[in-house]
């Protein structure tokens, strides 16, 4: 008689198949897993809110201030708040531009010392750039190494050239943002306000006494 193979009876081939069923179970549970750790970590470092998380952050009708953000942080600002444009304050950073680019926003850098202000020539800058990048609902992101006394200066000088008052101003901009100007920054902040106000012209002395109301 021809012998034949006869398929294996038993419990093997179910015990296979629950192995494979578990193996692909704790595979997925490890990606969800390692997803669910991903965005806490995120969270983390950015926190709910993107400018929050960085020093002296705050946003004033298109304008959004702070200090120096990483890459993570300035996407991240960029899908929350609409950032179309950055401005840094501090120079030229090729990183920084470089990663503005790579999330197709503008860039522009201006040397502003670390106690001083923008000068008129900066400011008129600043103001067509944010002409440019703050249409549809869009805002600019103007920042110094720590969203200190620079950047909520040129914010302030920034909604002076708009129209804004200057009382309207510090209600914009918070109280203790406006604690870390230095002297030279308040002083610069009070020349610009005092030549866009002024009838009789400004003093020459003044070195905004050619600054006018700009809107943006």
């Amino acid at each position: 008689m021809t012998a034949q193979i006869q398929p294996a009876i038993g419990g093997g081939g179910r015990l296979r198949r629950k192995v494979l069923l578990w193996q692909g179970v704790i595979a997925l549970a490890l990606v969800v897993l390692l997803a669910i750790t991903k965005q806490m970590v995120t969270a983390r470092e950015v926190g709910p809110d993107p400018l929050g998380a960085l020093p002296g952050g705050e946003t004033i009708a298109g304008l959004a201030i702070g200090g120096a953000p990483a890459d993570y942080q300035l996407e991240a600002l960029a899908a929350s708040y609409h950032i179309d444009g950055v401005a840094s304050l501090q120079g030229r950073s090729v990183a920084e531009q470089v990663t503005a680019a790579s999330l197709h926003l503008a860039y522009l850098s201006l040397d502003v010392p670390a106690d001083g202000a923008p000068t008129w020539a900066q400011l008129q800058t600043l103001a067509a750039f944010m002409r440019a990048h703050t249409k549809n609902g869009d805002s600019v992101y103007v920042h110094d190494d720590v969203g200190g006394g620079r950047a909520v200066a040129t914010a302030c000088m920034l909604l002076l050239l708009r129209g804004t008052s200057w009382a309207a101003v510090q209600r914009d901009v918070t109280g203790t943002g406006l604690n870390t100007m230095s002297p030279a920054q308040s002083q610069a902040v009070s020349q610009l306000n005092s030549a866009l106000h002024s009838r009789g012209g400004s003093p020459l002395d003044n070195p905004y006494s050619k600054a006018r109301i700009d809107p943006w």
